[in-house]
């Protein structure tokens, strides 16, 4: 639905912006809640692919197969974004693991979910997975040399505008949470790569987060390496 309006908008500024609060399909059974997402629509609909609404006509088989393909265009276009974001963070922790395990003699083992620091990673360790830490997920959870667990975020931005919603939104959000429950016995930051804005870096900073880059880890191996008693 979101990507028949001009421009075509993410899937939160559509709730917002429409006032539905969803974009979820099921949801709009609800009559107010259509209402609003029909109304938004009709103020915003992109009639360079649906010409025939202004005119009040019914659409020609040809202006609708052209519709449809334009749409699935559309739509193909975001999920393939959404998809080779998803697919760079992943290799983007696989690559954090690995240089652990090799730079800094890490052992990898199988990760779990627990709430007090004392069932965390042992020294050295290195978690295989994702793991919910306190409740909130960690992609790289780590037992420093000095006993102190490590919590890190992987994070691609394709944006300065999307690197505050990657990096001050979600990171720095789950940096709070974990200090809450652990306080200094937890160091927790984020990996990043691609386009981050130079303010949102510094931000995330002063909140306390500590900040690596993918392409350059040698900070992040200096750093464990240093906690070595």
């Amino acid at each position: 639905m979101r990507n028949t309006d001009r421009p075509t908008v993410s899937e939160d500024d559509f709730k917002n912006l429409s006032g539905a609060g969803t974009s979820s399909a099921s949801r709009f059974r609800d009559g107010e809640l259509a209402e609003a997402a029909l109304d938004y629509l009709a103020r915003n609909i992109n009639t360079d692919v649906f010409p025939w609404v202004a005119s009040g006509m019914e659409p020609t088989d040809e202006q609708r197969h052209a519709a449809c393909v334009a749409i699935a265009a559309l739509v193909a276009d975001q999920k393939t974004k959404t998809y080779m974001r998803g697919g760079s963070s992943k290799a983007q922790e696989n690559i954090v693991r690995e240089t652990l395990v090799s730079e800094c003699g890490m052992s990898p083992v199988e990760g779990h979910d627990f709430r007090l620091s004392a069932d965390g990673p042992a020294r050295g360790q290195v978690f295989e997975r994702e793991t919910k830490v306190a409740g909130t997920k960690a992609d790289i959870v780590l037992g420093l040399f000095d006993g102190r667990i490590m919590c890190l975020e992987c994070k691609v931005s394709n944006s300065e505008v999307n690197s505050f919603k990657r990096l001050n939104h979600e990171a720095v959000d789950k940096v709070f949470k974990w200090r809450a429950a652990f306080g200094e016995q937890c160091v927790s930051g984020a990996v990043l790569q691609d386009c981050f804005k130079t303010a949102n870096l510094v931000s995330a900073q002063d909140a306390g987060a500590f900040l690596f880059w993918s392409s350059d880890l040698s900070p992040l191996v200096e750093f464990v390496n240093s906690t070595r008693l």
